[in-house]
């Protein structure tokens, strides 16, 4: 290990010596001719302290350098991450009398149960639903415009306590009082809270059902904060059940929450599905995947970024043995790829490996060259 290390670090020390030898006699030959202006004969291109660099051709495969080509591809990215089924908030119905009363039977009388709409939920015993009833008997009896008046203002009362036309119908048709009403349900779902029993005295604040229609759920998911901006309303996504792979589901993103939260950086967002065949159901986890067009953009390895943290640079290929440091803008990553949005073109060639022999290299010529005051302003940049 010790002699592999050996013959990897050898050139570039051979190579800091030469420059080194170069750089001294050269501030030497300037030192004697203070009245000569000096000139920049070895002028190098200087990005964040680092200058142009030369490794022979055959002292490349020794260290390692490897090269890649610039590429313009269509390219997609995938996201993949987890998401929370969830109730559609918009298909949610809480059931609620309007009227106080006492429950005599229970037909929607477990969590689970599903129901269609018009289906019984419970009777309910009133006396205020009984001396209403009594009152539009009475009226009906009376005749005239007043029993008229009377009797429909007694029907309005039956309607405005949620007494279903089935037995306000009923009540016309028969002209009897019947001791207890059945309320109906008034939506399609599945029973998800219940809190009537038998016997129970309820009143208007009580929420009695909560009924949710499961045939359309929302799946939440929570993407990186780094990948927020490849994602949009309308999107559409795969959902995989993580026991089942081979069962997938469709579904499109409807809503992205506007806020980042700041202890996990992740964004939530929204994903309406179809789930007819009820597999899915409300807090199951799930996989979710999409998959985004990106279109025409050039890539290159992300191996060949040097990310200094103030800025990315790359080592572009000039020549058989030369290599300029170039600043470069990045943006998504594709799998071991990364996309360049500026500083390159189509075809250049950048260095994928070595990194450590080449930026350490450049960085040292940097530093002779303001040292012995070879170079212009430029290269006595800072390096960062």
């Amino acid at each position: 290990m010790c002699r592999l290390w050996t013959l990897l670090v050898l050139p570039f020390l051979m190579l800091n010596v030469t420059v080194f030898a170069q750089a001294h006699a050269q501030h030497n030959m300037n030192s004697g001719k203070e009245d000569t202006p000096r000139q920049d004969s070895n002028s190098s291109q200087s990005i964040g302290g680092r200058i142009s660099v030369t490794v022979p051709v055959d002292q490349q495969a020794r260290v390692g350098l490897k090269t890649a080509k610039v590429e313009k591809k269509n390219v997609a990215r995938t996201i993949r991450t987890i998401g929370t089924v969830a109730t559609d908030q918009t298909r949610e119905f809480n059931f609620h009398t309007k009227i106080n009363g006492w429950v005599e039977k229970v037909y929607a009388d477990y969590v689970g149960k599903r129901i269609q709409k018009g289906d019984p939920l419970f009777d309910l015993y009133s006396p205020d639903l009984i001396t209403t009833q009594k009152e539009y008997i009475e009226a009906r009896k009376l005749g005239g415009s007043t029993g008229q008046e009377i009797a429909t203002a007694a029907l309005d009362r039956l309607q405005l306590w949620g007494v279903p036309s089935l037995e306000i119908d009923r009540l016309k048709t028969s002209g009897k009082v019947k001791k207890s009403l059945t309320f109906i349900s008034l939506t399609d779902g599945f029973i998800v809270n219940k809190k009537v029993i038998r016997g129970a005295y309820i009143t208007p604040e009580m929420e009695l059902y909560q009924i949710a229609d499961l045939s359309h759920l929302w799946v939440v998911v929570t993407f990186y904060e780094y990948d927020v901006s490849a994602v949009s309303v309308g999107d559409e996504v795969e959902i995989r059940l993580p026991y089942d792979p081979e069962a997938t589901f469709k579904g499109r993103i409807n809503y992205i929450f506007p806020a980042i939260e700041s202890e996990t950086r992740t964004a939530k967002a929204r994903i309406e599905i179809d789930s007819v065949n009820q597999k899915l159901k409300p807090s199951m986890f799930v996989d979710v995947e999409l998959k985004k067009d990106m279109g025409a953009s050039l890539i290159i390895p992300e191996d060949a970024v040097i990310d200094t943290g103030a800025r990315k640079i790359v080592f572009v290929k000039t020549g058989p043995s030369s290599f300029d440091p170039r600043e470069i803008t990045v943006g998504s990553r594709i799998g071991k790829k990364v996309i360049i949005l500026s500083g390159l073109m189509e075809g250049e060639e950048v260095i994928t490996s070595a990194h450590f022999l080449i930026d350490a290299d450049s960085k040292f010529r940097a530093a002779l060259q303001k040292n012995s005051g070879v170079s212009s302003g430029h290269a006595g940049h800072n390096a960062k």
